[in-house]
């Protein structure tokens, strides 16, 4: 019973640290924008600002290693409790799916995969023919509204904090500045996430129509996926 109650204890100490991160997160992403906005103001507004984003880059990362910390304490309980009631293989079961959602362990399974490109010039509109964080955002909400359970986008963990934002030519995930071409798989139910994007005149035939290139979802039978990493500071191309 004592195990039981420390692991419940467990399970609420993880859905704070979650929802504190989530909330980092989004104050993150608003400040990183308010830079991006006022890039041309003032140079002390400027100066405040990044010292706000980094100042919240330093918090994520001691939420961060909070929670590594409250997983591998409820890890140990999980150990010494398995088995012991069908409540208790619930809220085990209830844990699996919460981190699975929140991106903290590696996880696998069937699902798709697709690649997105950039179209050819063919004397088009350059910028209309390359891909933008927002085609790849698209087709990842797409997914998940499909009932994706995890989705990485070239190897790197999407999750609710995820940031996926122009850089100039490139995309950043999760700090990490990508190029063309970009590998998006996803762990589901692969026939309703392939249907879903398959749609006629969805997401899929809207990227095309702007002159994107995107290979048709192929189902995969079983898709190894990372837990989600998010690095702070961009060196380059990963």
């Amino acid at each position: 019973m004592r195990t039981k109650t420390k692991l419940m204890l467990s399970l609420t100490t993880v859905s704070l640290v979650l929802g504190f991160m989530v909330s980092l997160g989004y104050r993150q992403n608003r400040v990183a924008s308010s830079l991006g906005v006022l890039v041309t103001g003032s140079s002390a507004v400027n100066k405040q600002l990044t010292q706000r984003l980094t100042a919240l880059k330093e918090s994520n990362q001691e939420a961060d290693q909070q929670l590594a910390a409250v997983t591998e304490e409820i890890n140990q309980f999980e150990e010494k409790s398995a088995g012991s009631s069908q409540a208790l293989k619930n809220l085990q079961t209830r844990l699996t799916a919460e981190r699975i959602l929140a991106g903290i362990t590696p996880v696998h399974g069937p699902g798709i995969s697709l690649t997105m490109t950039d179209g050819g010039s063919n004397g088009s509109d350059v910028e209309q023919i390359l891909t933008h964080d927002w085609n790849v955002r698209s087709v990842v909400n797409e997914l998940f509204t499909a009932g994706a359970e995890a989705v990485t986008i070239n190897d790197y963990r999407v999750v609710a904090t995820s940031a996926v934002e122009c850089q100039g030519p490139v995309v950043s995930v999760n700090g990490h500045r990508l190029g063309a071409p970009f590998q998006i798989e996803a762990i589901g139910d692969p026939t309703t996430l392939k249907s879903a994007l398959d749609i006629p005149g969805g997401i899929l035939d809207a990227l095309r129509q702007q002159g994107l290139q995107v290979s048709e979802p192929q189902i995969e039978t079983d898709i190894d996926m990372p837990a989600y990493t998010n690095a702070l500071e961009a060196t380059g191309t990963n």
